[in-house]
């Protein structure tokens, strides 16, 4: 994890994966289990400030937001419930998502470049 300051908040370790087979060996490597999927176009898993998103779909750049939006906000509320933060405020949930959010963007950017 790390430390941001305009938050004030540690910040969740954010791996992100384009393979299921990939995806499974680092949930194994992290929490000793095997990692279930479900066939969906995105999923997050988080272990102890750890979080792993594997997304499996490609298609126009808006859905592919949208969905590692989706999965950032998931990573959100599982930090919030790990930090033992129930009742998140609202800025602070916005700029939680915000700042995973850009980190997914900024992968998933490096990944299409790399196999675009």
């Amino acid at each position: 994890m790390r430390a941001d300051s305009q938050l004030g908040l540690y910040m969740p370790e954010v791996h992100l994966f384009h393979s299921e087979r990939k995806f499974k060996r680092f949930v194994k490597r992290l929490t000793g289990k095997k990692a279930k999927t479900f066939g969906t176009e995105g999923q997050m898993l988080y272990y102890c400030g750890i979080v792993a998103v594997l997304m499996t779909h490609e298609g126009q750049a808006n859905t592919e937001a949208s969905l590692l939006v989706h999965e950032a906000y998931h990573t959100a509320v599982a930090h919030m419930r790990w930090l033992n933060e129930e009742e998140a405020g609202e800025e602070t949930m916005a700029y939680l998502v915000q700042s995973i959010s850009d980190g997914l963007f900024c992968a998933h950017g490096k990944w299409k470049r790399k196999h675009g």
